[in-house]
């Protein structure tokens, strides 16, 4: 039986998916925060993204399916969920406090 995370990437003869969005942090951007696709409490740092100045990120090459996301700057955590159609993106916005 394969990994449902490892399955979940695709090669590029597939209809890939992504999620995008932001991460802030009291209101403003959150800059090198890490956002990953966790399943159950395993993280999976293989699939994960660093913000960047403005807090924005993207996770690429997803197949449709639902996925749970999790962005952590030091002691800050935040989780949502997303669901994915074939070749769809998706945004989610975290706020960490």
């Amino acid at each position: 039986m394969s990994d449902p995370v490892s399955s979940s990437l695709m090669d590029d003869s597939q209809r890939a998916g992504m999620v995008i969005g932001r991460v802030l942090a009291d209101g403003h951007a959150a800059v090198e925060a890490t956002v990953m696709i966790v399943e159950g409490d395993t993280p999976h740092p293989d699939i994960a993204s660093i913000t960047d100045e403005t807090g924005a990120f993207q996770l690429g090459g997803l197949a449709a399916g639902w996925y749970n996301l999790e962005a952590r700057l030091g002691p800050f955590t935040g989780r949502r969920s997303v669901q994915l159609g074939a070749g769809e993106s998706a945004w989610v916005e975290f706020e960490l406090r």
